[in-house]
């Protein structure tokens, strides 16, 4: 059975960084890595606006704003879901097609945007990949609750004291090197 990692952890940029350094020491062993990162833009404190960006072809589109008109909103920003939809179904099935890992970056943002995104990640989560998730740490979103019920799944929480030496944890369970953490 294929193992998913989840990583939580505070607000911030921890989270990202153990990621990054995950995703550098995995294609460093040769896999391929596929799937989607988010980012965010701050201006005056706030959040201005929501990135994504496919892992593979580097495309990178803005999805949610804070003027943008919307019904469907994330974290009080309107979400262009067309655009949101145009990247992230395409990475995923390709994703699923060809790629060793999955990486999907903040779970439990994006998926409640449309039943199409909602669908593709579900199909992600059950698939027989490997997968590399960030997740917020206190989420009662069904699909994160979801996440944590499957099998193979770890969770680790990342905190300022052990972000250097959980990225090299991790690999050792993607690795099947298991050890107790």
């Amino acid at each position: 059975m294929a193992i998913k990692v989840g990583i939580t952890g505070p607000m911030g940029s921890i989270k990202t960084e153990a990621l990054n350094k995950i995703m550098d020491m995995l294609q460093n062993e040769g896999k391929n890595i596929e799937g989607t990162l988010m980012s965010e833009k701050i201006e005056h404190g706030k959040i201005y606006s929501y990135f994504i960006t496919d892992i593979l072809t580097k495309k990178r589109v803005e999805f949610a704003r804070h003027d943008l008109v919307s019904r469907v909103k994330i974290d009080k920003l309107g979400i262009d879901v067309k655009s949101l939809e145009e990247l992230v179904i395409p990475s995923f099935e390709k994703a699923l097609e060809e790629s060793d890992i999955i990486v999907i970056d903040e779970l439990g943002k994006i998926e409640n945007a449309s039943k199409n995104i909602k669908n593709e990640v579900e199909k992600v989560m059950k698939s027989d990949k490997e997968i590399v998730i960030t997740l917020h740490k206190k989420s009662r979103n069904p699909v994160l609750q979801e996440f944590r019920g499957y099998e193979s799944v770890r969770v680790f929480d990342i905190t300022p004291i052990n972000k250097n030496i959980l990225p090299f944890k991790i690999i050792k369970v993607l690795n099947g090197e298991e050890e107790s953490i």
